[in-house]
């Protein structure tokens, strides 16, 4: 029970990375928060997760919208109390050429993965402040790292919420909070089928052709699997990763080996 007693906040947590973090939080004893558009998919989340014996509140939230956000983390701590871990998971990707890359694109990519992050930072730091602790782990990428074709957008949003964590861990770290990055890649998703099948349209290839390219790609010949970036999440929420802050850490099956 590494989190017992501990209340999480969790944007993105309908699905993917980010159910799969509420699950491992609870089932090691954490009280947790669920934001995402999907009231149902949430509402089925929190049946198993008070199946473990915990508490959880589930928070319909449209990151695009700053005041969701807030009313999200408030009602939160009204039924659970402060918030002790805040899991930023809530993201999108795009796939156009810089050229032809639409305002709006642009502005919804960069709100969703990096603005979003920056609220829900600034909503929960002054209990964490005042407490002296807190953990603060925001999923990233490897896009954050480097760029790719066709995700300029997202590829920039990510290496925002890179730069943001580098700031705040520096900021937060004589006052018992830490602030760490994942960064994942190609992991197997409704959203990473959808980003498949977006790549394959821009070059010409079908969806079976660009998911082989990109399964190549990866020394493991395999994509990750949500459960797999979970333990991660636990170890940087936990106690036992007290003395790391500022980090981008990857989880990809060894693709980008920085």
């Amino acid at each position: 029970m590494k989190l017992k007693g501990k209340v999480a906040f969790i944007t993105g947590a309908s699905g993917g990375i980010g159910s799969a973090v509420a699950r491992t939080f609870a089932s090691e004893g954490a009280n947790v928060g669920i934001a995402a558009r999907s009231a149902d998919k949430l509402e089925a989340l929190a049946a198993e997760i008070r199946d473990l014996g915990r508490k959880a509140v589930v928070c319909r939230c449209d990151v695009m919208k700053d005041q969701d956000i807030l009313d999200s983390i408030r009602s939160t701590v009204r039924e659970l109390g402060p918030i002790d871990i805040l899991v930023n998971c809530a993201g999108i990707v795009s796939f156009e050429a810089v050229h032809e890359l639409p305002d709006e694109v642009w502005d919804r990519t960069m709100q969703i993965n990096a603005t979003a992050p920056f609220v829900a930072i600034r909503e929960v730091l002054p209990s964490m402040l005042k407490r002296k602790y807190g953990r603060i782990i925001n999923v990233a990428s490897v896009s954050g790292k480097i760029g790719f074709a066709y995700r300029s957008a997202y590829s920039a949003s990510k290496h925002a919420v890179l730069g943001l964590n580098r700031s705040l861990s520096a900021e937060v770290a004589p006052h018992g909070i830490t602030a760490n990055c994942i960064c994942p890649t190609f992991v197997s998703t409704a959203m990473f089928d959808e980003s498949i099948q977006k790549w394959a349209d821009e070059t010409g290839k079908t969806f079976k052709e660009m998911e082989a390219e990109l399964r190549n790609k990866v020394p493991m010949k395999r994509f990750i699997d949500p459960a797999e970036v979970a333990p991660l999440a636990l170890l940087l929420a936990s106690d036992d990763s007290g003395g790391m802050t500022g980090q981008a850490i990857n989880v990809d099956g060894g693709f980008l080996q920085v």
